[in-house]
């Protein structure tokens, strides 16, 4: 732990390297006081929701970085080093996402039921995938930070990582979100997920380089228009999913998109509209708001808060769990976790990067 405090505080800080080692290991008690007080479901639909942001943040931000290699986007090598971070949280969303196969029966309604035959379908889909994602992803990423790498090879390397990406995290959205709920699936989801991943990877980059004030005003305005236009990609997929489900207006599928615009669901919902789309619309419309470190620190940042309570709403209205204090703290003390983990992890990645 001394020898992973010390990396990461070379990336983001000592202070916060040690706030996130206590998340983390908070987040571990939290999983197994649920388990011991009978909120399993709690605890899995919590780690649920943040693996499908934090892995898909890490995995996100690595296909930014693959996304700019294969394009020769040259313009955006200074913000290359933080987006290839996202690698440094690849083995422990692994291990997270074992985690979650071995409780899927705390948190997926059908596994309860389930011949074994169809449990190891479940862990097959979701691990095997995430397994060859990831491999292809520390194979790009080592080609990427050679200095004398060949930009051919690094660019096939992105290709095939990129492919695998859209592959992978459509595993994840049919399993960890489209499983979950009761009704006719929304075939637009497992897209809907994956490009919130790539806007919430290139959100965070977007917010470190903000920080770091890693560049002048010119690229910030090429990362603010590119982040405007991914926020825009994100909202037409959502308006995607709304519109056919209100025009054809079958309780089977209006239902899911109900639970999320009703009752204590709705404020959130709401919030995330906002933070997603209508503040970060406004704050970067302008050219002149673009090139503002600090206006792009607050709209990236506003992002990533939206996109991260998104995650929840895919995961818990499904649920049928039980509510109250501990279940509140149980999840809360899991979400934590993750965060630290995936601070811990990125922050030893950026950490080496500078140095």
């Amino acid at each position: 732990m001394t020898l992973s405090l010390d990396a990461a505080a070379a990336g983001i800080g000592r202070p916060l390297s040690r706030l996130a080692a206590a998340a983390a290991v908070a987040g571990a008690a939290a999983l197994a006081a649920g388990l011991l007080l009978g909120r399993a479901g709690a605890a899995f639909a919590a780690l649920d929701a943040a693996f499908l942001f934090f892995a898909g943040l890490a995995a996100g931000s690595v296909a930014l970085a693959a996304a700019v290699r294969i394009a020769h986007g040259g313009w955006a090598r200074p913000i290359l080093p933080i987006a290839l971070a996202g690698e440094g949280f690849f083995g422990p969303s692994l291990v997270l996402l074992a985690v979650l196969a071995l409780g899927a029966h705390a948190f997926i309604p059908w596994t309860s039921g389930a011949g074994a035959g169809r449990v190891a379908a479940l862990w097959a889909r979701l691990l095997v995938p995430s397994a060859v994602l990831f491999a292809l992803g520390w194979r790009f990423v080592a080609r990427a930070r050679r200095p004398d790498a060949d930009d051919a090879q690094v660019r096939a390397a992105a290709v095939i990582y990129a492919a695998a990406y859209a592959v992978s995290l459509s595993f994840w959205a049919y399993d960890l979100v489209m499983g979950l709920a009761v009704g006719p699936p929304a075939t637009v989801v497992p897209a809907y997920y994956f490009v919130g991943a790539f806007l919430s990877g290139f959100a965070w980059v977007a917010l470190v380089a903000a920080i770091r004030d890693v560049s002048g005003p010119d690229l910030r305005h090429d990362v603010g228009k590119l982040l405007f236009g991914f926020i825009v990609v994100w909202t037409y997929l959502l308006w995607s999913l709304y519109l056919p489900t209100w025009y054809g207006n079958i309780p089977e599928e209006s239902a899911q998109l109900l639970l999320r615009w009703r009752g204590s669901y709705r404020p959130l919902t709401e919030a995330v509209l906002v933070a997603v789309f209508l503040w970060p619309f406004w704050l970067l419309f302008s050219e002149k708001m673009k090139r503002r470190r600090g206006t792009l620190g607050v709209g990236a940042a506003a992002v990533l808060l939206g996109l991260g309570a998104e995650r929840f709403l895919l995961v818990l209205p499904s649920l049928q769990l039980p509510g109250g204090t501990l279940s509140f703290l149980v999840g809360g003390g899991v979400t934590l976790g993750v965060a630290g983990l995936f601070l811990l992890t990125v922050g030893a990645r950026m950490g080496a990067a500078r140095g």
